[in-house]
């Protein structure tokens, strides 16, 4: 089987993408661009180098769509059953596929150049140090190089949901469970109170529905707020945004140091330059922070659900919208 580069489907996309328009510019002197990128419902987006992997869910196609130029770079087809991670080798793909159940790996031009197929559905993956790590429904971890030769397996006392890297160090967690909810390769597992410890964001592990933080490098545990969407760290402060409250958290030594809430609901957030950036994707708002007080509100395309930075630029930042299959772009 090999994946094929579409290049019809890429010449169409390139000349929908290099149809932009200006909507605004506003009074808060923002302007605002979008893009028809011709993916919708890619809710598993990977950046990459200045690009962003698209997986589109329905037609199982991958494209690559440079930020910058704001051009679709290639089109991928039939490249899995249920894709769930996508990793950039710059010289290739590895593609993970949930349902196949396999991992592969693809040439630029789409070459299939090797594969590993399991018994089980793949519950998580991680790529990390050149190693990406399957977990399988089950608890059965299996670890390969980047040419998916195997390096080493291990089983987890249960079966985890999530699977993480931090500090080199791999780990899993359970959610809704009463006698352990987080366990380390090697370590047995332990219970530290998180009901569903989902997201990690530098050394802060997030339990969702409780509204917990546990700080792995001291083991500390902050209460925050039930229900959190997202988190950002800008290399000081955390940003943690709640649902429940519509409140975004700024955390720092452990410590909540200050909170404001926002209009509409938060589902993503992030920081460019000194703005704090949060979407509202049931709302198709974009809502800006300045001064940790200031809020400025944007429209967006429907279902607004993730923020790309572009180039590492202070004042520039784009948003995919799922829904509409837009790119919006925002310029200070």
């Amino acid at each position: 089987m090999q994946f094929v580069v579409n290049t019809k489907i890429r010449k169409l996309a390139f000349l929908l993408t290099i149809i932009y328009f200006i909507i605004s510019i506003n009074a808060f002197g923002i302007k605002t661009e979008k893009v028809y990128v011709g993916i919708k419902y890619s809710f598993r987006n990977y950046r990459t180098n200045g690009d962003v992997i698209f997986i589109d869910p329905f037609s199982k196609k991958m494209a690559i769509y440079n930020l910058s130029n704001k051009q679709i770079l290639a089109s991928y087809n039939h490249i899995g059953n249920f894709v769930i991670a996508a990793y950039d080798l710059k010289d290739s793909y590895i593609i993970v596929d949930r349902t196949g159940p396999m991992i592969s790996k693809i040439s630029l031009s789409g070459e299939v150049l090797s594969k590993v197929r399991f018994e089980r559905r793949i519950q998580a993956s991680n790529y990390s140090n050149d190693n990406i790590y399957v977990l399988l429904e089950g608890g059965q971890l299996f670890i390969y190089d980047k040419d998916l030769k195997l390096v080493s397996k291990y089983s987890f006392s249960g079966s985890p949901a999530y699977l993480f890297v931090w500090e080199g160090k791999v780990f899993s967690t359970y959610l809704w469970n009463d006698n352990y909810d987080i366990e380390f390769v090697g370590e047995k597992p332990k219970k530290v109170g998180l009901t569903t410890p989902s997201l990690l964001v530098e050394n802060l592990l997030i339990d969702t529905r409780g509204g917990q933080v546990l700080n792995l490098s001291n083991n500390k545990l902050t209460k925050v707020a039930s229900y959190i969407s997202s988190a950002y760290f800008d290399g000081d402060k955390y940003y943690i945004a709640s649902m429940s409250n519509s409140t975004i958290y700024v955390l720092k030594n452990d410590v909540i140091i200050s909170s404001l809430q926002v209009p509409y609901t938060p589902t993503y957030i992030s920081k460019i330059g000194n703005y704090v950036i949060v979407l509202s994707a049931p709302y198709n708002k974009v809502m800006i922070i300045k001064n940790d007080k200031d809020i400025s509100v944007f429209d967006t395309g429907d279902y607004p659900i993730e923020i790309f930075k572009i180039n590492n630029s202070s004042d520039s930042f784009a948003v995919y919208c799922s829904d509409s299959g837009e790119m919006y772009y925002y310029y200070f």
